[in-house]
């Protein structure tokens, strides 16, 4: 537990990281956070409480942690515009106690406080796009989305830094005239030392074909279809950890339905030890929404990183690499087809060893995290200097 008034920089490195929801953590900016405390910066976090409850000054991990309101819907584009610039003033009332080197805004929503923060200070800003924010609200309002794009990538261009999670974003908030720095959102595997598969599946009481999905529960990455479409005569079970507008769907089913476990909101580290005793990991995403199309699930990731195989949808750009490297299924997005898939999976447990075995190999040549690691360190010696 600390008070606002005991963040004092010392001798260390610091970065102020600002953030839009109320880190249950973010598995990213856990991620990163770690990352940088292992290369001796501070790390600090102004974190938006916008669903209450949650401590406001703590220290996690030794991140130090400020979490300020309003409450605000995630669901309303006009609620969560009003929210965020309450937001933005809490923060900056709370950020004017701080003392720090870097300012590390996570998503465009954070950047104009950030440069603002920033600016005042004299101080270097790194901008760590997560997602095409303009691409976020067009499923709220296509003509907000277009509106925001060309604002987004204006500002953008004003970050003394730019990260992006993957090469298609990077290039899209670039421009020609820059580069992203790319910082996957590649799972650390050092949580996954000393636990066999055998103890994590007693760990949650797991049997038989496992599938499992972690992340939102919002529509348009086929939840619904997936809690709905196996019973336990078929020996598959599904394991759902999470939050969002569709948990009482998923509460109603597994209440109902002994095929179905819903884990709440895990840890990140307890996500990728349940992806690891899995069998095959869905990362369905509707492909008419364009904020999908061009980002890189997690589960993905985590699903190449423990070997074991994807199904995902066609359309979106993750899916060229799945087909590419030949890690997993790449179907039309329909709940039929996921079904249809995870149920001709049972009958090929060769096949998918061989879909595991590639997605691994690749995940440890070209994906793992010690790469973005270095790059994360890199890019912030180049802003505040040597470390």
């Amino acid at each position: 537990m600390f008070i606002a008034a005991e963040w004092i920089h010392q001798a260390m490195a610091s970065t102020l990281m600002l953030l839009s929801n109320p880190y249950r953590p973010d598995p990213r900016v856990l991620r990163e956070a770690r990352a940088l405390r292992s290369a001796g910066i501070e790390v600090g976090l102004i974190a938006w409480d916008r669903e209450g409850g949650r401590p406001e000054y703590s220290t996690e991990e030794e991140v130090k942690i400020i979490r300020v309101g309003p409450r605000a819907s995630y669901r309303s584009l006009a609620g969560v515009a009003i929210g965020l610039v309450r937001f933005w003033m809490k923060a900056f009332r709370a950020g004017r106690k701080l003392d720090f080197d870097v300012v590390h805004c996570h998503d465009f929503d954070t950047l104009p406080l950030g440069l603002i923060m920033a600016r005042l200070r004299g101080k270097p800003l790194i901008l760590d796009a997560h997602d095409i924010y303009s691409y976020m609200i067009v499923g709220e309002s296509r003509s907000a989305g277009a509106a925001m794009w060309p604002i987004e990538r204006r500002m953008a261009s004003l970050a003394d830094g730019l990260i992006a999670t993957n090469e298609v974003m990077g290039n899209m908030l670039a421009g020609r005239t820059r580069r992203a720095t790319i910082i996957r959102n590649s799972p650390d595997l050092t949580p996954l030392s000393g636990f066999s598969r055998d103890e994590i599946r007693q760990r949650y009481g797991l049997s038989g074909f496992v599938v499992p999905y972690f992340g939102s529960l919002e529509p348009g990455r086929a939840v619904e279809g997936l809690v709905r479409a196996f019973s336990e005569t078929d020996g598959i079970n599904v394991v759902v950890g999470g939050s969002g507008t569709l948990q009482p769907v998923v509460e109603e089913a597994s209440r109902t339905n002994s095929a179905v476990r819903f884990l709440g909101s895990i840890q990140t580290d307890e996500v990728l030890r349940v992806t690891c005793a899995s069998d095959i990991v869905p990362a369905m995403y509707d492909p008419a929404d364009p904020k999908y199309r061009v980002c890189t699930p997690i589960k993905v990731l985590e699903a190449m990183a423990c070997g074991r195989p994807v199904v995902t949808s066609k359309g979106l750009d993750v899916s060229k690499m799945v087909e590419r490297v030949g890690c997993g299924f790449v179907i039309d997005y329909s709940d039929s087809e996921l079904v249809r898939t995870i149920r001709e999976a049972v009958r090929s447990p060769q096949r998918l060893d061989e879909m595991g075995m590639k997605g691994k190999a690749y995940f440890k040549e070209h994906l793992a995290w010690e790469s973005s690691r270095s790059a994360l360190i890199d890019i912030y010696r180049a802003q505040a200097g040597p470390m």
